[in-house]
C-alpha cells in the first residue's frame, strides 16, 4: 500500500495537458524540420542541374532561411515547456549540425 501511495503522489504534479501540448507541439517541430529537409534537398537538386534556375533557388534560399528561423523559434518555445527533453535536445542538435551545418551551436545543444 505504500509503494502504490508513493506512486500516486508522483503522478500528481504532473499536468497531463501539459503533457499532451508537448508532444503535440514536439511532432509539429519534427514537422518543421522535415520541411526544412525538403526544402534543402529542392536547394540542392536544382543546384546540380546543369542550367540551374537562378530565381527558383533565390527563393528556394529565401523558404529554407524563414523555415529555419521557424524551426529555432518552435524549438525556443519548447525548451521554455521542458528543458531537458532528450528527444528534443537530439533532434535540433542534429538539425543543426546536418542541415544547418552549425556545428559549434550543434555541439552545445548537444552537449545538453
Amino acid at each position: 500500500m505504500k509503494e502504490a501511495d508513493l506512486r500516486n503522489s508522483d503522478s500528481r504534479g504532473i499536468d497531463v495537458n501539459m503533457v499532451v501540448f508537448f508532444q503535440q507541439k514536439f511532432v509539429a517541430f519534427q514537422s518543421e524540420i522535415g520541411k526544412s529537409v525538403n526544402m534543402q534537398m529542392g536547394f540542392w537538386r536544382e543546384l546540380e542541374q546543369s542550367n540551374p534556375n537562378v530565381q527558383k533557388l533565390l527563393a528556394l534560399g529565401s523558404k529554407i532561411t524563414i523555415q529555419a528561423e521557424t524551426v529555432t523559434t518552435t524549438y525556443s518555445k519548447l525548451i521554455e515547456i521542458n528543458p531537458n527533453h532528450v528527444g528534443i535536445l537530439r533532434v535540433y542538435g542534429n538539425f543543426l549540425k546536418d542541415i544547418m551545418n552549425d556545428i559549434i551551436e550543434s555541439q552545445r545543444v548537444l552537449e545538453k
